[in-house]
């Protein structure tokens, strides 16, 4: 029996001029649909805007808007500097953490075990369910945990050693849904207001690559790790 495998969609850029321009009209045709959720420039598949949510947890945000000409899609991933700065934070200390541990101690701390949580009538397996195992303590980290490390290094280096951020617009053509969008701005909140300005200056600098030559302030970065902050949110 021969097995089937999905085939990897092209990317968007790759496809013939017709059919962009048709994947652009239906974009267009759902903003309209859903201008009354998200104002008319652009459209996405999450909420907005949801009463009552904490600023800190709208710190990022996707969504799809058209570009200039007839042919582009933009799918774009919005975080503010805030969250790219604590993204950059959790990544630098987890590598610094695994850097620590032996090939063997990474391969335990990586594997996971499962067994069978559900059965049929028939005895056959529905589910499976992670099987809990206790946290490897390391003398080398003083009798912490690989996480409770790398939570101890992530605060310190947002506290000692800060990463630098840039503003910024990155793109991705490998998408084969539209062309890829990263953006970093230092706003508060990722909302309406927000996205249209950030679209506003996107198009403004030629629907292209930027970065800004100066980092965000450092004043404008926190001073305590994600985690941290949310805690503080949740003990209020």
């Amino acid at each position: 029996m021969t097995r089937r495998f999905e085939k990897k969609r092209p990317p968007f850029i790759t496809l013939p001029r017709h059919k962009r321009s048709d994947e652009v009209i239906r974009l267009k045709g759902r903003m309209k649909r859903d201008s009354d959720e998200y104002g008319g420039m652009f459209t996405s598949h999450l909420v907005l805007d949801e009463p009552g949510r904490p600023d800190l947890y709208s710190q990022w945000f996707d969504f799809y808007f058209p570009g200039l000409d007839r042919f582009t899609i933009w799918n774009a991933a919005f975080v503010t500097a805030r969250k790219a700065f604590w993204d950059a934070a959790h990544e630098l200390a987890y590598q610094r953490t695994a850097a620590m541990l032996t090939p063997e101690e990474h391969s335990a701390e990586s594997n996971m075990e499962f067994e069978p949580a559900e059965f049929s009538n028939t005895g056959k397996v529905l589910s499976y369910r992670l099987i809990e195992r206790k946290k490897m303590q390391y003398e080398k980290f003083g009798g912490l945990t690989f996480f409770e490390q790398w939570e101890k290094l992530e605060s310190e280096i947002v506290r000692e050693a800060p990463p630098t951020i840039h503003e910024f617009f990155r793109l991705d053509r490998s998408y084969a849904y539209g062309v890829g969008l990263y953006i970093v701005l230092d706003v508060n909140v990722i909302d309406r207001t927000a996205i249209e300005q950030a679209i506003t200056k996107f198009r403004a600098i030629g629907e292209t690559d930027w970065q800004a030559v100066n980092p965000v302030p450092s004043e404008r970065l926190p001073v305590v790790s994600e985690k941290e902050a949310l805690a503080a949110i949740n003990c209020k």
